[in-house]
């Protein structure tokens, strides 16, 4: 059965799997799976393809921010058809307890690795993680403490032919960077 999910992301393809695996388990015909999966929405903010007025590719996976989410996100962004930069704008993660400054430095680490070239960052624990990382005066990373400021840095340095991701914890508000860059 070939079906297509209206949203992006190898996550996403993964977890098709597993349900379609769990439903037909329970007697639901691999055909009905298809045509389920093939109707699911997804919640808006999460791996939500927009794009700008200026035509700026945005990935809006505002809704909220976890190690394993983030990284997801970093990779589809990393699978997106790109002609300019690859911009991540990331916001704190919130509620890692323990594993707070050390997921924070991995997943920072994780787009340098990843070759992003543009990194924008908001929140304490960002900008502690590009300090301990000495990234903090890089001229490849912006950092903030408020999304709404950042947003006015990171505009001034996009153009039509960029990818952008945001993501963040919700209490983060990194809709607000979104909005901004849909409207250019």
């Amino acid at each position: 059965v070939k079906f297509v999910i209206p949203s992006p992301g190898l996550h996403l393809a993964i977890n098709a799997c597993a349900a379609a695996a769990v439903a037909t388990l329970f007697g639901v015909s691999l055909a009905q799976v298809g045509i389920s999966l093939s109707n699911f929405s997804p919640v808006q903010m999460r791996s939500e393809l927009l794009v700008s007025r200026s035509g700026i590719k945005i990935v809006n996976d505002a809704y909220n921010a976890n190690p394993i989410s983030t990284r997801a996100a970093i990779d589809l962004l990393k699978d997106i058809a790109c002609n300019g930069k690859r911009v991540v704008i990331l916001g704190d993660m919130l509620e890692l307890g323990s594993t707070e400054r050390e997921s924070h430095e991995k997943i920072l680490s994780y787009c340098c690795d990843a070759c992003i070239d543009l990194i924008g960052l908001v929140g304490d624990r960002f900008r502690a993680a590009a300090e301990n990382m000495n990234l903090i005066k890089t001229d490849y990373i912006v950092v903030t403490n408020d999304a709404e400021i950042l947003s006015q840095k990171i505009v001034k340095r996009l153009k039509s032919n960029d990818v952008v991701l945001v993501k963040g914890s919700r209490a983060m508000q990194m809709e607000k960077v979104v909005d901004v860059i849909k409207a250019m």
